[in-house]
C-alpha cells in the first residue's frame, strides 16, 4: 500500500512539474493554464461554467479570461441561439500550441495505455475516477476549513 501511495504522490508531482512547464511555455500562470485545459477538454463554456469547473470565483475567472484573451488564447463569442450569453472558446493559435505542448505527451500516454488489457483499463479507469473525486472532495474540505492559528 505504501508503495502505491508513493507512486500516486510521485505522479502528482510529475504532473505538477509538467503543468508548470506548459504554463511557462504559454507565458501564463497556473490558474490560466487550468482554465485552458478545461476549455480544451470540455469545449466552449460560459464564464460561470468555467468558474465552477476550475473551482474559481466569477471575478477570478473574468480576470483569467481577460488575460487569456489578451494573450490570444481564447475569445468571447455570442451564440446565435442566445445573443445574451457569452461563451469562451479557444483560438486556433491556442489549439496549435496545445498540440505542440500536449500532443507528444498524449501520444506517449496512449501508447502506454495500449499495453494494458481491457480489464486493466477498466480497473485503472475506476481508480482514476475515484481518485479525482477524492481530490475534489478534499479540496472542498480544505477550502471550507478555517485558517490555522
Amino acid at each position: 500500500m505504501a508503495e502505491v501511495n508513493a507512486a500516486f504522490r510521485a505522479l502528482h508531482t510529475a504532473v505538477d512539474v509538467f503543468i508548470d512547464a506548459a504554463a511557462d511555455r504559454y507565458g501564463i500562470n497556473r490558474n490560466d493554464q487550468r482554465c485552458l485545459e478545461l476549455l480544451d477538454r470540455q469545449g466552449p463554456m460560459t464564464a460561470g461554467e468555467l468558474a465552477g469547473a476550475a473551482g474559481l470565483s466569477a471575478a477570478a475567472v473574468t480576470k483569467v479570461v481577460d488575460r487569456l484573451t489578451r494573450a490570444g488564447y481564447v475569445r468571447r463569442t455570442r451564440p446565435a441561439k442566445d445573443r445574451r450569453q457569452v461563451v469562451i472558446t479557444t483560438t486556433p493559435a491556442e489549439q496549435r500550441l496545445a498540440r505542440e505542448v500536449f500532443g507528444p505527451l498524449i501520444g506517449d500516454g496512449l501508447r502506454l495505455l495500449s499495453e494494458l488489457s481491457e480489464d486493466e483499463l477498466r480497473t485503472l479507469l475506476g481508480v482514476l475516477r475515484r481518485a479525482a473525486a477524492l481530490n475534489t472532495m478534499h479540496a472542498d474540505r480544505v477550502r471550507g476549513a478555517p485558517p490555522p492559528g
